[in-house]
């Protein structure tokens, strides 16, 4: 997942629901659903998003710092999971149901943490108590693929709480159980990208049907079937889709894209044969530079950007946006 009107409180604000009305574990009733979120985060550069049901806010990664943060009722950002082991945090998964938020960690040679050793050798998964952020389990996912380089993209979390990870260089998707067992789903060349020609597997999603992953450098889905996962195969698309970041399933057999190149924009699919085929059935051009992938939450979908145009220019920023589709 590479690639304004501010109105003073954000979603875990705005969507909480009294303390007497309901649970904390119940799901809050929407009150209001901003369009704009203006975060704030020293340096932080958030590349992935996840969404707590549970407490109605989101959960940001970041590049810089390689940490865990919930976005404050102010827009602030605030640390959750602070582990030494992680360099670049990119994609994260909230698993409300067993109380863990997932995070996979990579080394785009950007953060404070990075090393020689490290950059694009690094394909590790965290797993850390969503109410406090103790760790609970750290998988280094690169050691079934030593013999490459490696970097842990995104995730797709399925109904039982298996984690299926995307390495976007070394090719291959990674299976991790609910109790912390790892193994390799699929490994393929066709999956793989390299560094300085483009990613491979990005962005990734469950679906009934099977994972569906980006292909950035080929502008291209795959379908990777849970039974058969070295049957993968591209889904046919009836118009270009750009270079897919992160995806997101909607209701309807839909899919969102970010298309990450010039064209700034978020794209729908759908599919009516289980993705074996899809159609393009809209594009939407994106008002904030360079987003990176999406997340569902009650108030519908938000798109998030984290600077990367800034930091991948050279600078640091203390922005990010989050911004609802629709």
């Amino acid at each position: 997942m590479l690639r304004a009107v501010a109105l003073g409180i954000a979603l875990s604000a705005a969507l909480a629901t009294p303390a007497t009305a309901t649970p904390a574990t119940a799901t809050p009733t929407p009150t209001h659903c901003p369009p704009l979120i203006q975060g704030t985060g020293p340096s932080i550069h958030p590349e992935g998003v996840a969404y707590d049901a549970a407490r109605a806010r989101f959960l940001i990664g970041s590049i810089t710092h390689g940490t865990v943060s919930t976005v404050g009722p102010d827009n602030r950002a605030v640390t959750l999971v602070d582990d030494q082991r992680l360099i670049t945090t990119m994609g994260l998964a909230v698993d409300n149901l067993r109380g863990r938020v997932l995070v996979t960690n990579a080394d785009l040679g950007r953060g404070d943490r990075t090393t020689p050793e490290t950059r694009n050798q690094l394909a590790a998964l965290g797993i850390y108590d969503l109410r406090t952020g103790k760790a609970l389990h750290y998988l280094d996912l690169d050691k079934l693929i030593p013999d490459t380089q490696n970097f842990a993209n995104d995730l797709a979390l399925g109904p039982d709480g298996t984690a299926y990870v995307t390495d976007s260089l070394a090719g291959a998707v990674y299976r991790v159980t609910p109790d912390g067992r790892a193994e390799v789903l699929v490994r393929d060349p066709q999956l793989a990208g390299a560094v300085g020609a483009g990613w491979g597997l990005n962005g990734i999603v469950w679906t009934p049907h099977g994972l569906v992953g980006a292909l950035s450098a080929k502008g291209a889905l795959v379908r990777i079937p849970f039974r058969d996962p070295a049957k993968f195969h591209l889904v046919t698309l009836d118009a270009s889709i750009g270079k897919p970041d992160g995806l997101l399933v909607r209701p309807g057999n839909r899919l969102l894209a970010v298309d990450n190149t010039a064209a700034n924009r978020i794209v729908e699919l759908r599919s009516t044969d289980g993705w074996q085929t899809a159609s393009v059935t809209g594009s939407t051009p994106w008002a904030d530079k360079a987003p990176t992938t999406m997340v569902n939450t009650h108030c519908g979908p938000y798109a998030l950007a984290g600077r990367l145009d800034v930091l991948l220019g050279g600078g640091r920023s203390d922005e990010f946006v989050l911004r609802r589709l629709g």
